[in-house]
């Protein structure tokens, strides 16, 4: 009977080290947390952790212009923890907050002075979790500092949104002459910057799946324009250049508008926001057009001095590769839009 019961606890015991090994074996969970600013520019960070879990919750690393305020073990009541911190300046989009916490991440909710918030989770990577501010619609701090940053993500946007530079590089290659590409540069330049506007500004709102798939479908549009004219039927599209520029130009503004609300940015400075972002567009779009037009050259002088293929070979290629580039696009992307078997 005694070798029964000395099993039994050895069995019991066995099973409630089981059970809680894990819980404190490794970090595991991930547990709400809020980031809330006052107007004196002060600020509480607070997580919500049970209490026999709260030792793995240890002080933040913040922005050398911040110091934490009280305890640097943060108050800690029966099922939360909190920090309090002064910065001599307000935290911007540029400051990011380092959480040594042995968790696994937190969803973060972080409440600005001027009553506006944004939610994000935010998962560890290696020993800590990184919040960083600009994914939390904070303020860039200055105006100036606000037109840098706009203008830094518009140049990155459209360098590096290929399919809005395939788009371009169609136009070029349909367009003769100077004035015609002046005036088919242009209407795309104002169409995508009015519906940038009247979407971000919720005046207009479009799922972003059929407009990524229609922006696919105006590349191939083009192509085929170019293709036609290439065997003797040219139609007004290649006549007057600039009224597919303008028509396509409104999707493709709605695409630059979806690229902006994901970058995020704060209410007040929704109009910095739209003016710099848009001129960044610009510039970067600028800066493509004259390295396709130095490159069209170049290779002009080449194809005569070197014997290469001539750039009419090489423009027919480059149609039919965007061409089929674009059309998968176009497949892969409106397969989105169709619902699940």
């Amino acid at each position: 009977m005694t070798r029964v019961i000395g099993t039994v606890l050895r069995f019991v015991i066995l099973v409630s080290a089981l059970e809680t090994a894990p819980v404190f074996a490794h970090s595991l969970g991930i547990d709400p947390a809020e980031l809330n600013e006052h107007a004196d520019g002060t600020y509480m960070l607070r997580t919500k952790v049970p209490q026999m879990l709260a030792y793995l919750i240890t002080a933040p690393e913040l922005p050398e212009r911040c110091a934490l305020s009280g305890n640097p073990r943060g108050q800690r009541g029966p099922a939360e923890v909190r920090y309090a911190f002064t910065c001599n300046e307000p935290l911007t989009a540029r400051d990011s907050l380092v959480l040594p916490w042995q968790r696994e991440g937190v969803l973060l909710t972080v409440t600005w002075a001027d009553g506006t918030s944004a939610s994000r989770m935010v998962m560890r990577e290696g020993v800590a979790i990184t919040v960083d501010l600009i994914l939390f619609q904070a303020g860039s701090g200055s105006w100036l500092a606000a037109a840098e940053r706009y203008l830094g993500l518009g140049i990155e946007h459209i360098l590096l949104g290929i399919d809005h530079l395939l788009f371009v590089l169609a136009l070029l290659l349909m367009v003769r002459g100077p004035l015609i590409l002046l005036k088919t540069i242009t209407a795309f330049t104002v169409a995508h910057s009015i519906t940038l506007a009247l979407a971000t500004l919720s005046v207009i709102e479009m799922p972003s799946q059929p407009v990524e798939a229609a922006i696919a479908l105006s590349i191939v549009f083009v192509c085929i324009e170019i293709v036609h004219a290439r065997q003797g039927r040219v139609g007004l599209t290649y006549r007057y250049p600039w009224v597919v520029a303008f028509a396509f130009g409104l999707l493709h503004g709605l695409g630059f508008a979806g690229a902006l609300a994901e970058i995020g940015f704060p209410p007040p400075e929704i109009p910095l926001a739209l003016l710099f972002f848009n001129i960044g567009v610009e510039i970067g779009q600028l800066i493509f057009v004259v390295s396709v037009l130095v490159g069209i050259a170049a290779w002009s002088l080449i194809s005569k001095s070197l014997q290469a293929p001539s750039w009419t070979w090489v423009r027919t290629v480059t149609v039919y590769v965007i061409g089929t580039l674009a059309t998968y696009w176009f497949i892969e992307r409106a397969a989105t839009i169709l619902p699940a078997p």
